[in-house]
């Protein structure tokens, strides 16, 4: 193996780089070079295992994030690194609708809205309704709509939850609210991931596509996703199973998204040949 993999590593670093025995979960806190190990490991695979850069999936939650780790990743493989694909989950969802837009029902030139544009539609579906947005806030029915994708809830099945004013509210909203995206050939930020689980599930065609496009996929801050994105990794890492994934139960910084630490637990349940490592 080339020196430079495991050079400023220390033993247990070392050994998440090298290993090759299924899929493993590393348990890194701040400070503990989890960013070095991912790209380290990325290089061993490409090097030492002869994966197919292509063949490799990073997945993280900010495009900084993701340009650092292809950045560094360049800088171990140089020409060789061509072809791993980095982004994040909302990026990698967006490139997945699109290539398979007739399947998952969505027009190939949809419009990604912003959270400026999603709150406009929301005051449009308001209307609609007759929902005074005085006395309701247009920026807490978002909110409960955008949770509620972040959980794979449909409109129709918040809509059989909703209890109280409030939620019967925003259960009235998110329906119109999701006829007047498809009308103008929107999604937002949710529709990105919940589209994609959807698109995972029913379609094994598609799946199967994108497992074998990538048998080997790493996702950074696991900790930080939410039930959407858990299914979206879960899926794409159940036919090879070469999945890694860095988390730390501690910093769930994004719990504001739906982040759900406990998926750190259900990797477990869903990977029994799951291996943990501490850095």
């Amino acid at each position: 193996m080339p020196d430079r993999l495991l050079d400023g590593l220390n033993p247990a670093q070392q050994e998440a780089v090298v290993f090759n025995k299924g899929p493993l979960l590393i348990l890194a806190g701040a400070g503990s070079g989890k960013t070095k190990v991912l790209t380290h490991r990325v290089a061993y695979m490409v090097e030492e295992l002869r994966v197919g850069a292509r063949e490799i999936l990073l997945l993280t939650f900010t495009n900084k994030a993701a340009e650092e780790m292809l950045r560094r990743v360049g800088g171990l493989l140089g020409s060789h690194r061509a072809g791993v694909q980095g982004g994040t989950f909302h990026s990698f969802c967006a490139r997945v609708l699109r290539t398979f837009a007739g399947e998952s029902g969505l027009d190939r030139d949809f419009v990604i809205y912003d959270s400026g544009d999603q709150l406009e539609v929301v005051k449009q579906a308001m209307q609609i309704l007759g929902v005074d947005a005085k006395t309701v806030k247009p920026g807490a029915i978002l909110g409960a709509i955008s949770g509620a994708k972040n959980e794979l809830v449909s409109p129709s099945e918040y809509a059989g939850y909703a209890r109280g004013q409030f939620t019967q509210q925003a259960a009235r909203v998110y329906v119109v609210y999701q006829q007047l995206l498809q009308k103008y050939k929107a999604v937002d930020f949710d529709d990105l991931l919940s589209k994609t689980v959807q698109l995972l599930k029913t379609d094994t065609g598609v799946l199967e596509k994108l497992q074998d496009s990538y048998p080997y996929i790493l996702v950074d801050e696991y900790q930080d996703t939410n039930k959407a994105q858990y299914e979206i990794t879960k899926r794409l890492a159940q036919k090879h199973r070469h999945l890694t994934v860095v988390g730390d139960a501690a910093q769930a910084i994004y719990s504001w998204r739906g982040a759900d630490f406990r998926n750190l637990l259900l990797l477990k349940q869903d990977f029994d040949d799951l291996t943990t490592m501490q850095l």
